[in-house]
């Protein structure tokens, strides 16, 4: 473990006090658990922000070359079209 020093308002360090009494546990312990829980939070919000959609590239191996172009094709079955040739 690391050793930090951090600065509390009077009425937080009041209620910290006051919660680590009634808990019978120590105030470290207890500005641990609440930023392990700060840090859990975040990491499910940072993997609500990532799009699953890019996390499906590369997925499948097999399957139609052109589904960028025909995709309404193989969604909708409207008919292909087809790309331009140069």
């Amino acid at each position: 473990m690391k050793r930090k020093q951090i600065y509390l308002d009077e009425k937080d360090e009041k209620i910290l006090k006051e919660y680590a009494i009634r808990e019978n546990v120590s105030e470290a312990y207890l500005i641990r658990e609440a930023v392990a829980q700060y840090i859990t939070s975040k990491s499910v919000e940072s993997k609500k922000k990532r799009n699953p959609l890019l996390e499906m590239i590369g997925l499948f191996k097999d399957g139609p070359s052109d589904g960028s172009i025909n995709h309404d094709h193989y969604i909708y079955g409207v008919p292909k079209k087809h790309p331009k040739k140069k």
